[in-house]
């Protein structure tokens, strides 16, 4: 039956929710996350989708993106993210602060736009610059610890191109060629905050500036899992502010689970419940300890697997990988 997994924008809290989540899938429900056939990522769902085809378990990713005291001493615990030193001002003085702020708009709006314009010139582009901030900690990080080449197994990373208007998806044929750390930091670069990763005349985005979750281009899978960070579950809504401000990915969300289902996959979703929205805040890029948020989303992502049509679901995806490991484990002439 296969799997597709579908990893969703939602800055540092929705990485930590990511991280929540799939640990109690690995450990509740045996799924191990690299076994899928494709791994789709968005903005923080791209960090999170890039680690975990590296090599990366669902256990480092939850000691990674948690900066709780008390851990034990570990590689990853000594490696968590310095969240701090992801906004790091891109301007010195006044006037750079003008023209950045200029060119950031310009990025901001043409995020809003599905439609080609002509290429600027380049001289404007370098007199305008945008992005306010530097991902300084996060692009150290990604050249450090992600492969140079690209996994084996599917990996699609979501941007947007500015320039043409058009979703671009890192690391599908056709796709324009970026190493994985560069693809990663496109895929996270929030329009007019971060600057755009260019390619030639491309400028690439964040791709949650076409959907936060893009799970549509997991149509043609007969199961797809999909995690997220910034819609919310309908069957614990938050209060009215908090569902208007998450409105817009889950009517996203939901165009898209109606196309997929209509291919005939099994859908399985796993979004924030009203306590843990309120715990998300409504600062999605925070830093400090975001424990209590991955805390949060592994009990509610036990309590899901709970429900007959997950359980069941899940148990039978169990039962394909253990074939397919029994399958991959008895040689050639060795089979009674």
């Amino acid at each position: 039956m296969g799997f597709a997994l579908v990893l969703g924008a939602g800055g540092t809290v929705g990485l930590a929710y990511h991280a929540g989540v799939l640990k109690a899938l690995e450990e509740e429900a045996g799924l191990v996350a690299d076994d899928a056939e494709v791994v789709i990522g968005t903005s923080a769902g791209s960090v999170a989708a890039a680690y975990l085809r590296s090599g990366w378990s669902a256990a480092q990713m939850w000691e990674l993106v948690n900066a709780a005291p008390g851990l034990p001493p570990s590689p990853e615990a000594d490696r968590r993210l310095d969240m701090p030193d992801l906004f790091v001002a891109a301007f010195r003085t006044p006037t750079e602060l003008v023209r950045r702020a200029m060119g950031s708009a310009f990025v901001l709006t043409r995020s809003m736009v599905r439609a080609p314009l002509p290429v600027l010139p380049a001289g404007l582009g370098r007199l305008f610059p945008g992005g306010l901030f530097e991902m300084a900690e996060g692009r150290r990080r990604f050249d450090e610890e992600l492969p140079a080449h690209w996994p084996e197994r599917l990996l699609w990373l979501c941007a947007v191109d500015i320039v043409s208007g058009r979703r671009i998806v890192l690391g599908r044929r056709g796709a324009p060629h970026l190493s994985l750390a560069r693809a990663v930091m496109a895929s996270c670069a929030i329009p007019g905050v971060y600057p755009p990763v260019r390619y030639g005349r491309r400028q690439l985005i964040d791709g949650g500036a076409h959907s936060t979750t893009n799970l549509d281009l997991a149509a043609g899978h007969e199961v797809v899992i999909g995690v997220v960070p910034m819609g919310f579950d309908r069957q614990a809504p938050p209060g009215p502010l908090r569902a208007l401000s998450r409105g817009f990915a889950n009517q996203a969300l939901a165009t898209e689970v109606g196309r997929v289902r209509r291919r005939g996959a099994n859908v399985l979703l796993f979004l924030p419940t009203a306590s843990e929205v309120r715990r998300h805040g409504l600062n999605m890029m925070r830093s400090g300890s975001l424990l209590p948020v991955a805390q949060a989303a592994y009990q509610s992502t036990v309590r899901r697997l709970s429900e007959p049509r997950y359980a069941e679901a899940f148990a039978e995806l169990r039962r394909q990988a253990a074939d397919r490991r029994r399958r991959g484990s008895t040689a050639p002439g060795e089979a009674c």
